[in-house]
Protein backbone atom coordinates (compact mmCIF):
# COMPACT_ATOMS: atom_id res chain seq x y z
CA UNK A 1 0.00 0.00 0.00
CA UNK A 2 1.36 3.53 -0.72
CA UNK A 3 1.87 6.04 1.80
CA UNK A 4 0.36 8.74 0.07
CA UNK A 5 -3.76 8.43 0.32
CA UNK A 6 -6.31 11.07 0.23
CA UNK A 7 -9.46 10.89 1.80
CA UNK A 8 -12.78 12.29 0.45
CA UNK A 9 -15.70 13.91 2.76
CA UNK A 10 -18.70 11.40 2.28
CA UNK A 11 -21.06 11.95 -0.45
CA UNK A 12 -18.60 13.98 -2.46
CA UNK A 13 -19.41 11.80 -5.13
CA UNK A 14 -18.21 14.82 -8.25
CA UNK A 15 -14.73 14.87 -6.08
CA UNK A 16 -14.16 11.41 -5.43
CA UNK A 17 -14.32 10.46 -9.42
CA UNK A 18 -12.34 13.56 -10.15
CA UNK A 19 -9.76 12.48 -7.79
CA UNK A 20 -9.76 8.91 -8.74
CA UNK A 21 -9.72 9.74 -12.71
CA UNK A 22 -6.85 12.46 -12.11
CA UNK A 23 -4.71 9.86 -9.66
CA UNK A 24 -4.73 7.16 -12.18
CA UNK A 25 -1.15 5.66 -12.77
CA UNK A 26 0.47 7.79 -9.57
CA UNK A 27 1.40 6.30 -6.42
CA UNK A 28 -1.94 7.38 -4.25
CA UNK A 29 -4.89 5.74 -3.51
CA UNK A 30 -7.94 8.01 -3.11
CA UNK A 31 -10.26 6.51 -0.50
CA UNK A 32 -13.65 7.58 1.34
CA UNK A 33 -13.97 9.27 4.81
CA UNK A 34 -15.51 6.52 6.62
CA UNK A 35 -16.09 8.08 9.63
CA UNK A 36 -20.09 8.11 10.53
CA UNK A 37 -19.65 10.86 13.30
CA UNK A 38 -17.09 13.35 15.79
CA UNK A 39 -15.90 9.58 17.71
CA UNK A 40 -13.45 11.77 20.26
CA UNK A 41 -14.99 12.22 24.00
CA UNK A 42 -15.70 15.34 25.73
CA UNK A 43 -12.89 17.47 26.92
CA UNK A 44 -13.67 17.12 30.20
CA UNK A 45 -13.76 13.03 29.71
CA UNK A 46 -10.66 13.10 28.67
CA UNK A 47 -8.64 14.24 31.47
CA UNK A 48 -8.98 14.28 35.01
CA UNK A 49 -9.93 18.09 36.19
CA UNK A 50 -6.63 17.99 38.24
CA UNK A 51 -4.52 17.86 34.67
CA UNK A 52 -2.98 21.06 33.79
CA UNK A 53 -3.16 20.14 30.40
CA UNK A 54 -6.43 20.73 28.00
CA UNK A 55 -8.05 17.93 27.40
CA UNK A 56 -8.88 18.87 23.30
CA UNK A 57 -5.66 18.43 21.41
CA UNK A 58 -7.22 18.48 17.93
CA UNK A 59 -6.63 21.32 15.62
CA UNK A 60 -8.59 23.07 12.74
CA UNK A 61 -8.94 20.66 9.61
CA UNK A 62 -6.88 22.01 6.82
CA UNK A 63 -8.20 24.14 4.34
CA UNK A 64 -8.50 21.55 1.69
CA UNK A 65 -11.26 19.66 3.89
CA UNK A 66 -13.41 22.77 3.96
CA UNK A 67 -12.99 24.03 0.77
CA UNK A 68 -12.44 21.02 -1.24
CA UNK A 69 -13.67 18.63 0.56
CA UNK A 70 -10.68 15.95 0.85
CA UNK A 71 -7.50 15.53 3.03
CA UNK A 72 -4.08 14.56 1.77
CA UNK A 73 -2.37 12.13 4.23
CA UNK A 74 1.09 10.84 4.20
CA UNK A 75 1.23 7.64 5.97
CA UNK A 76 4.77 6.81 7.69
CA UNK A 77 6.28 3.67 6.36
CA UNK A 78 5.41 -0.01 8.33
CA UNK A 79 8.28 -0.58 10.60
CA UNK A 80 8.53 -4.46 10.18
Amino acid sequence: MTPLRIFVRRGALRRFHRLTRDAKGLPVSVEWDRRTGDRSPEPAAVLPATESTPGERRSDPPFTWTTGEFVVVNDPPDEA
